[in-house]
């Protein structure tokens, strides 16, 4: 295009496309049928949005290609060979029109695995979707980012895109120093940004490594969640290097998925430079492939995400194996002793954790310093060779819960959580999260809460792996859409979604059970006030446990915090005083506890019938590979599962009693909630309730409510005092 063309901006269906030949081992090549290209098009991208231009005078061509072509001329011949094929929507292709049949590949064919291994190579290599797409022109001006390092124009693009205008601290404190080859060890908050923090420098070094197969990082996590949100923060961030590279460069390796599937993957060149994985799965991997056991000791950086929780355990032990068998291949390559850049980060590091390392193996006990990071990467230091003595980034010294987060007490009967839950939850709607230390507590509560007309979802480490994204996924998708109805959205879940998951938009996390250790309270806590944002996380707990774990909790998350500095000096609060008790409308609860019981027994019943359905399956299937009849009278009977037994069947409810139950129930939730029942009528009082209803006014369930938010009200309770 010459500079005297004028310019103007066209739709992509207005352009002069040209078919492309896709060969037949592509398949449908990820669901695109007919491609087409074009030529004497620019690509502009503006505020992240892709427009194309072409001059005037190409313009005008199109225009008359296409008049040319929309008249029919039943006398022309046709040389199909040099035919020109007008693109036309996906909607308005008929059956057969197709440039690549889909009936060469369909389901219930059988294909080999080398076969199928060739076609998806064939398919990583080809990347023709960005052949005419040069990102890496669009310049990106983030001057707080480039004042950390000399970035390339890919990273800059992904950090636009995705909104991240300014580093927090521990990225700012860590990613210089990581660029340089530094080893680090890293503390920071949950939702202060650690995933980008190691993830960024790991991604420079893939854009700008010379070797195109060479493994660039390993990256582990504890949980599968945690490491398919770190692949897709690491793919979204640098979504333009996949013009021309491996579209599995960065991959996950996690259990749960096929195992088969991605060994096959790794075969492909180029693929796995960044592996992001759980200690199991990577290690089941390398004991049975032993190339990969080569290849990957060649990797640059190695990444211990929520350090704590791979440390211990049988993680401990799953780790340590591939640091022995990775150490033993480097050294045997390059014939000395060398070793990669090591990365450790999570947002807590627990001393009483280092010491029963440190008591299972070669080490000294630690003990309570000024300095408990010190103390830890001594600890450490015996465990992982470093190449280096890391350096300490500590960017929360003080308070180990967020400052963003502020912290409530419920003081109830154990037998009222479910109730107390509920009135949170119809008080405060929006988006929460609500942990449970057992799964059976998860599978209960989220029936209760549906059975209430609360759309809530459940993850916990007895479902499938595809279950839990899959619900994860459902309830990311009501959140979205309640958020603007002003309607609550809840999901539950075991301590398997405590740590790393960045879960969007929560804004209360509920302590259904006080957690087992200090760390884990951080972490749960930690899945609210993300980024730059406030939460809420509030703990239901007894009396007798608020005098008892409670108290311990406190203690712990006070010691080295600013509260206990100024104790120290004389001047510190009880730890009592550290956590707000939640207010609570006695009128509202003695309203809604009615409610909660209903649904309470009905998901009881459930919950129990459902138990009851798999031990019966269970006992069938053992009876039947033993030879034996299951509904014998047996003397030795086992007194466990008999009590075990009786415990759910006392439960569950005749079919006529539970449809009387449910509708009772629903017949009371069609009823309203008022805050003042002591008004006989609705115009009564200070406040016309009749007036609100018809203007929809005040808070969406309950009349008489004002619209009422956690954050706001705990932040006024905090102000009064």
């Amino acid at each position: 295009m010459s500079r005297n063309d004028k310019s103007v901006e066209v739709k992509a269906t207005d352009l002069k496309w040209k078919k492309v030949d896709v060969p037949d081992t592509l398949d449908d090549f990820d669901g695109f049928y007919g491609l087409e290209e074009l030529d004497g098009v620019n690509v502009k991208v503006v505020d992240g949005k892709v427009t194309f231009t072409v001059s005037e005078q190409a313009t005008g061509e199109t225009e008359q290609d296409q008049s040319t072509a929309a008249i029919p001329n039943d006398d022309a011949e046709v040389d199909s060979s040099d035919e020109l094929i007008e693109f036309k929507n996906f909607d308005d292709i008929k059956e057969g029109e197709l440039s690549v049949a889909s009936s060469d590949s369909e389901e219930g064919d059988e294909v080999s695995d080398d076969a199928g291994a060739d076609a998806d190579a064939d398919e990583l290599t080809s990347n023709v979707f960005n052949a005419n797409v040069n990102f890496s022109e669009v310049e990106v001006e983030l001057p707080d980012w480039q004042a950390l390092g000399d970035f390339s124009m890919t990273t800059l693009q992904g950090l636009s895109k995705l909104g991240y205008t300014k580093p927090t601290e521990i990225q700012s404190k860590t990613i210089p120093l990581a660029l340089e080859g530094h080893d680090i060890m890293g503390k920071a908050s949950t939702g202060s940004g650690k995933t980008l923090a190691y993830g960024i420098p790991i991604l420079e070094n893939l854009i700008k490594g010379k070797d195109s197969a060479r493994p660039v990082a390993l990256i582990f996590t504890p949980t599968r969640e945690l490491a398919s949100q770190v692949t897709s923060h690491l793919t979204n961030l640098g979504e333009s290097i996949f013009t021309g590279r491996n579209k599995f460069a960065i991959m996950s390796l996690t259990g749960g998925l096929s195992i088969q599937k991605q060994e096959r993957v790794l075969k492909y060149d180029g693929s796995g430079q960044i592996i992001i994985a759980t200690p199991g799965r990577f290690l089941e991997l390398l004991e049975k492939r032993s190339d990969l056991v080569a290849r990957f000791a060649q990797i640059e950086t190695l990444v211990l995400d929520e350090a704590d929780r791979l440390l211990q355990d049988g993680h401990f032990d799953e780790f340590t194996k591939i640091l022995k068998l990775l150490s033993q291949a480097r050294r045997e390559k390059e014939g000395k002793r060398s070793h990669w850049q090591t990365l450790i980060f999570s947002a807590t590091f627990s001393l009483d954790l280092f010491n029963k390392l440190a008591s299972n193996g070669q080490g000294h006990t630690l003990k309570e310093s000024d300095n408990e990071l010190e103390e830890v990467l001594k600890q450490l230091m015996t465990k992982i060779h470093f190449k280096e003595r890391p350096t300490i980034i500590d960017a929360n010294p003080f308070d180990k819960v967020n400052m963003q987060v502020k912290e409530a007490l419920i003081e109830c009967a154990p037998l009222e959580r479910d109730l107390y839950v509920y009135y949170f939850i119809s008080m405060f709607p929006g988006t929460t999260l609500i942990f449970c230390n057992a799964i059976d507590s998860v599978k209960k509560l989220t029936s209760f809460l549906n059975f209430l007309r609360i759309p809530s979802f459940q993850i916990h480490s007895s479902m499938s792996q595809k279950n839990r994204l899959s619900n994860l996924e459902k309830y990311e998708k009501k959140a979205q859409f309640n958020k603007t109805l002003h309607k609550p959205t809840v999901l539950i879940a075991s301590d398997v979604a405590a740590r790393g998951l960045d879960i969007p938009g929560i804004q209360h996390v509920i302590h259904y059970h006080l957690p087992r250790t200090a760390d884990v309270y951080i972490h749960r806590s930690g899945r609210t006030a993300r980024g730059q944002s406030e939460g809420v996380s509030v703990m239901i707990c007894s009396p007798q446990e608020a005098m008892g774990p409670l108290r311990k909790l406190r203690k712990v998350l006070s010691s080295g915090s600013e509260s206990q500095r100024r104790q120290k000096r004389g001047r510190g609060l009880k730890w009592q005083k550290d956590v707000s008790l939640l207010p609570i409308e006695v009128d509202i609860v003695r309203q809604l506890k009615g409610r909660s019981q209903l649904a309470a027994e009905l998901a009881n019943h459930d919950v129990s019938s459902t138990s009851l359905n798999k031990d019966e399956n269970w006992l069938k299937k053992a009876a039947d590979d033993l030879g034996i009849d299951v509904d014998s009278d047996d003397e030795k009977k086992d007194v466990y599962l008999a009590k075990n037994r009786n415990r759910k069947l006392n439960k569950t409810l005749g079919k006529d009693e539970y449809k009387m139950r449910k509708l009772e129930l629903n017949s009371m939730l069609d009823q309203p909630v008022r805050k003042d029942m002591r008004k006989k009528y609705l115009t009564g009082g200070l406040t016309n309730l009749a007036d609100e209803l018809v203007k929809k006014r005040g808070h969406g369930s309950i009349i008489g409510q004002s619209d009422t938010d956690a954050l706001e009200t705990l932040k006024r309770r905090k102000g009064k005092k």
